[in-house]
């Protein structure tokens, strides 16, 4: 562990002993809510839903090779028990985009069974 001192708004001091036993697990999950591959794949999804898509486009999309590479490591790295916690709250955010993104392009792909029928 390495020791870091920095200036805080006295508000936070409070908090912050409060729980200064778990400071560097709250500092994790805090930085693990910036990964840019994460924010990626949300905006990703943001843009192919502010393009009015089609079902077609919906059930076809996917995210880019770095979004997909990224969660790939991350769900190698699980299978081999070496997450860290910002990783594990990483590939939750990510497993749940993709659940949400699954039941939409399961609804587009109704619509479009229908159309054909």
């Amino acid at each position: 562990m390495t020791t870091v001192t920095m200036e805080i708004p006295e508000r936070l001091v409070s908090v912050l002993n409060e729980f200064s036993d778990q400071l560097p697990l709250i500092l994790e999950l805090g930085v693990s809510r910036l990964a840019p591959v994460s924010t990626q794949a949300y905006m990703e999804a943001v843009a192919l839903f502010a393009q009015n898509p089609t079902p077609q486009i919906i059930a076809d999309f996917r995210f880019s090779s770095e979004v997909e590479s990224r969660i790939q490591t991350l769900l190698d790295k699980n299978g081999e028990d070496e997450l860290s916690k910002a990783e594990e709250v990483e590939l939750e955010r990510l497993s749940h985009l993709e659940g949400q993104l699954q039941v939409i392009k399961a609804r587009a792909l109704v619509q479009l069974h229908k159309g054909i029928s």
